[in-house]
């Protein structure tokens, strides 16, 4: 799901998971749980209603991403989510951040008029940067603005 994104195999992996974990399959009841349990500590309670992740109802900040990326690479290793995600010129990042490929490990996103990317950066000078970027409420192209977030993310990594 990290490199070719699957809403509904999305949606079908949380109901299962309720399945497994609570014996039924509910949305709602399940991200209670979750949010009660494994993220109990997301800086901001997120709006989360299904697990497709096309509902407008759904709403993360970022500062939710950089601690879920900052969870996972504490109790999976970098090397991991390096392997789970994808980088410059792969799965969900074909088109982008090729001259940054084996640096940035990243999962996108996005809905019309909304552009998300978070994950991890290896910078030139070798420090690991955890970051997520949400823009909304944009005109024009959608493409013009991962080029221009492709253009920051090039300048982090060149530049700290």
């Amino acid at each position: 799901m990290m490199y070719n994104s699957d809403n509904f195999f999305a949606e079908q992996t949380l109901l299962m998971v309720s399945d497994s974990l609570l014996g039924e399959m509910s949305d709602s009841r399940i991200i209670d749980t979750l949010l009660k349990t494994d993220l109990k500590g997301l800086p901001q309670r997120p709006n989360w209603v299904d697990g497709s992740g096309l509902s407008r109802n759904d709403l993360f900040t970022p500062q939710d991403f950089v601690w879920l990326l900052d969870k996972f690479q504490r109790e999976f290793g970098l090397d991991r989510m390096k392997r789970i995600l994808p980088t410059g010129g792969t799965g969900t990042l074909s088109s982008y951040y090729r001259q940054d490929s084996g640096f940035i490990f990243a999962k996108t996103g996005s809905l019309s008029g909304v552009v998300a990317l978070s994950g991890y950066l290896i910078t030139k000078k070798g420090h690991l940067l955890l970051f997520s970027i949400l823009i909304n409420n944009y005109t024009g192209s959608g493409v013009t603005v991962r080029r221009q977030m492709e253009q920051l993310i090039h300048s982090f990594r060149d530049n700290y």
